[in-house]
């Protein structure tokens, strides 16, 4: 157990170890007033002197090095507030990395032959930092066990400013260990050299002395690390500090975080570049803020334009419907008209076969089938009715297109009422053809039994269209590289109580592992200038999670395709009665 002093001046446990110290120091003193006090007395006057003095004393077992005593100050450096278990610090933790070689080689050899070693070397703080003393070192046996006693006294200067006495190291410590920013000194090979307690709370770490000779890339994903790592070689190598920019950190659990960073030249005292140092500002709730109200104004805008394409498309939908009806009526009656005239028609072949018979009827004959053969009457038998046919078809395709988008530009209900699902689905892909026809085939298979999921189908329909146009770019994206016709689009449905699932699948590009973290981020878009927004997955990541209280999740193989999975719940969430 190390043992320190208590500031009255009292023993806080008996420390043998210190105790021998302190006689070791009686020894060399010489008073007149000694021998007015008694030894033991006088033995407690010493040892309450250890605890005062501004030196560092520390006594450890001559053995194995631990640590069995701290004064106030040396427990300042090197144990602040017995944060680390005492059993496990010991001399090696103590001394700089510096001065490591030279206490095995010589001090140590020397204060075990002489008793006694006294120099200048550097020791080390619990955060890792290295300052240099002036140190003694002796020798001395209590009880049979063997102690290591050292005095230092460090080389730093001090400073006096209104009345208050202070060191350059004791403001960097302030500012290292009470600083909510993180701040953090690398060197050239962006290794942690000093950390803020800040910091290494962020990192998870009990300790900031646990990061040095780390790097971020312990603790960040590589899409941070990396980017990271090159701003500091950039400042290494040009001298130019990069100020005040906003940067988003990844971490290996998932979650992201961001800070406003301040990066700059870390000189020695030549005014050598020999490393960066950092401060960091937290702006994770800030950003989150920003994407709310962009989050926001996107819905807004998007409501705002989906009202005026609805009345366009309304009224678009009612010109059309208008003529579509007459055509179809007309193209009915034509229809109907033929088959009488192909009646008659074949009428009038068995006259002529009946007039065959009369050679006054020959020449008449001749100059009716010669007007056949002109007018090609067989051919036109045969194709009118099939063109006729195919206008038909092709106007109830058309009808069906006016219907979808009547019906998909209709105002619905802004709040979560049950809806068909299936039926929304097959709207949105009528109304989105136009987007996928070239690129795409598109195949359903949707759940007949499905029962009416709460959502706004407005809303819903937004995420369809928005799934499915993703799905066509990434197809069209993935035929000019990989050539061929075209690729698929599946749309499912099925259940999973308590969920109604949908998945559209493409055979597209993939998403790369690198970015699949931000593809739900507001303007986050990998298309050229003017192809893509950016919004289209933030719109539907909002809708589904937020809105409609579901889930959305993908699975990707760069290469081959992507699914997107989208979970609704069958059941309205509940309402708390006392919400305002």
């Amino acid at each position: 157990m190390v043992n320190t002093i208590s500031s009255s001046g009292r023993t806080k446990a008996p420390f043998p170890a210190a105790q021998a110290f302190a006689s070791r120091v009686d020894d060399d003193l010489e008073s007149p007033a000694a021998p007015l006090l008694d030894e033991e007395t006088r033995r407690e006057l010493l040892i309450a002197m250890l605890g005062e003095v501004s030196g560092l004393i520390a006594i450890y077992l001559l053995s194995d090095l631990r640590v069995v005593y701290l004064n106030q100050p040396a427990s300042e450096r090197f144990n602040p507030g017995a944060r680390t278990d005492a059993a496990k610090l010991s001399l090696l933790d103590n001394v700089g990395l510096s001065s490591r070689q030279r206490l095995q080689a010589e001090i140590l050899p020397q204060v075990r032959v002489l008793g006694r070693w006294s120099g200048e070397c550097d020791l080390r703080d619990v955060w890792g930092g290295e300052f240099a003393v002036v140190a003694t070192f002796r020798t001395h046996q209590s009880d049979g066990t063997d102690f290591l006693c050292m005095h230092a006294q460090e080389r730093a200067l001090t400073e006096v400013v209104n009345g208050t006495r202070f060191t350059d190291r004791q403001l960097l410590h302030a500012l290292l260990e009470y600083v909510p920013d993180t701040i953090y000194f690398k060197d050239a090979s962006s290794r942690f050299l000093r950390l803020s307690r800040s910091q290494a709370k962020k990192f998870g770490l009990s300790d900031p002395s646990e990061a040095i000779g780390k790097t971020d890339f312990d603790f960040f994903t590589a899409e941070h690390a990396g980017p990271a790592f090159a701003d500091e070689q950039k400042i290494l190598s040009t001298g130019e500090p990069i100020l005040n920019i906003e940067e988003m950190e990844t971490w290996e659990d998932g979650h992201v975080s961001w800070v406003a960073t301040t990066k700059l030249p870390l000189y020695d005292a030549v005014g050598k570049i020999i490393g960066t140092f950092g401060v960091s500002h937290d702006i994770t709730e800030r950003k989150g803020s920003e994407r709310s109200r962009q989050e926001m104004e996107t819905q807004l805008q998007l409501a705002q334009k989906m009202e005026s394409i609805g009345r366009l498309a309304a009224g678009v939908a009612h010109e059309i419907n208008t003529p579509n009806q007459f055509i179809t009526d007309n193209t009915h009656f034509l229809t109907d008209a033929f088959a009488k005239y192909t009646t008659l028609i074949s009428r009038f072949a068995t006259l002529r076969e009946c007039a065959a018979a009369h050679p006054d009827c020959t020449e008449a004959l001749r100059a009716i089938d010669a007007a056949e053969k002109e007018a090609e009457i067989e051919y036109l038998t045969g194709e009118i009715p099939r063109c006729l046919r195919q206008t038909l078809d092709g106007l109830t395709r058309v009808a069906r297109i006016v219907c979808s988008l009547k019906e998909f530009a209709h105002p619905n209900s802004p709040d979560l009422t049950p809806a068909d699902l299936n039926r929304a689905i097959e709207t949105s892909l009528v109304v989105s053809r136009h987007e996928w026809k070239y690129v795409a085939e598109v195949a359903t298979e949707l759940d007949p039994n499905l029962p009416l999921v709460p959502c706004v189908v407005d809303e819903f329909n937004q995420v369809m269209l928005n799934l499915i146009i993703n799905a066509s770019h990434a197809i069209g994206d993935a035929l000019k590289i990989r050539g061929g016709e075209r690729g698929k689009i599946t749309v499912r449905t099925r259940l999973e109580a308590p969920w109604a699932v949908l998945e559209v699948e493409d055979t597209g590009t993939g998403i790369p592992p690198e970015i699949r973290g931000r593809i739900f981020e507001p303007f986050f878009t990998t298309k050229a200038t003017g192809k893509g927004t950016g919004q289209g997955l933030a719109i539907v990541q909002t809708v589904i999670v937020k809105h409609h209280h579901g889930t959305i999740d993908l699975k990707t193989e760069p290469g081959r395709g992507t699914t997107f999975i989208v979970k609704l719940p069958l059941e309205l969430p509940q309402q708390n009665p006392d919400a305002t």
